[in-house]
């Protein structure tokens, strides 16, 4: 099984060149879930601003470390 910490190498390696970050001081958070892991790279978007709130959401197998699925906003 893979840490948290290797879950957010794990996703920060696959956004490279995939995945501008508008910030790189964003924070990240992970979920665990049903043996998956969930990082999302936290956008902060001004108030009244209708955009998603992530840069970038990845679920990771938390026993392999496969990334099985990969969302990125627009």
């Amino acid at each position: 099984m893979i840490s948290k910490e290797q879950a957010i190498a794990i996703a920060r390696q696959k956004i490279v060149g995939e995945v501008t970050l508008l910030d790189e001081d964003e924070p990240v958070t992970v979920t665990k879930e049903d043996g998956h892991y969930v990082v999302t790279f936290v956008r902060r978007n001004p108030p009244g601003t209708r955009a998603a709130d992530y840069d970038a959401r990845l679920t990771i197998d938390a026993n392999s470390g496969e990334v099985l699925k990969f969302l990125v906003a627009s």
